[in-house]
């Protein structure tokens, strides 16, 4: 069970330290919102990327704007509304999907599913079409029921590939980090917890 599981994870790291991703195309699909524009950030400043195609349906033009001032060697660009999806993805090496709504008080996951299903099912066909080798980076939740959704997507056109779709759960880790910090009063750094949900599909 672990060897499968870690198995895709360790051929995203063997790619990812390769000279022809050390000047990679990411796109972010979903960049306008609470994740997406950290999540940008973050990648803004990665010397592995040297083309940042952020994405979402508002917004999208100010964040790109902002993002393209930090001096490092990523160009940015901005991609707003259906009409400019395939162009953020034409070419992309990686493709990160924070897209989705968060989950609300009141909602259970149906209610999350029903809305984030959808979106999710709508981007992996833009991907399945202009970037079929990318490597897929599932964080709309939930991420247990978005990865096999974009998997079926990616088999209706001839392109899965289950060493490139990933569900992230980096975010669950952090947070449970700092909340088992706090919950003890300690420094946050002494206590790195291990996120055990191993979400795979074949």
């Amino acid at each position: 069970m672990f060897s499968r599981a870690v198995r895709p994870t360790a051929c995203l790291a063997r790619s990812l330290s390769t000279s022809t991703l050390n000047n990679a195309k990411v796109a972010v699909l979903g960049a306008s919102g609470g994740i997406g524009q950290p999540l940008s950030l973050l990648l803004k400043n990665s010397p592995l990327v040297s083309h940042l195609s952020l994405y979402d349906i508002a917004h999208t033009l100010g964040v790109a704007a902002d993002l393209s001032h930090i001096e490092t060697k990523a160009q940015v660009t901005g991609h707003m509304g259906p009409d400019q999806l395939d162009a953020a993805l034409k070419g992309c090496d990686v493709v990160v999907i924070p897209a989705g709504v968060p989950r609300k008080p009141g909602m259970t996951r149906d209610d999350l599913f029903t809305t984030n299903a959808t979106i999710v099912a709508t981007l992996a066909d833009a991907c399945a079409r202009n970037c079929p080798e990318a490597m897929v980076c599932i964080i709309a939740n939930p991420v247990n029921s978005t990865i096999p959704i974009t998997s079926e997507v990616m088999k209706k056109h001839g392109v899965y590939n289950p060493n490139r779709v990933f569900g992230v759960t980096t975010l669950d880790i952090v947070r449970a980090n700092a909340f088992v910090a706090d919950l003890v009063a300690e420094c946050v750094q002494s206590h790195l917890c291990i996120n055990m949900i191993f979400k795979s599909y074949r």
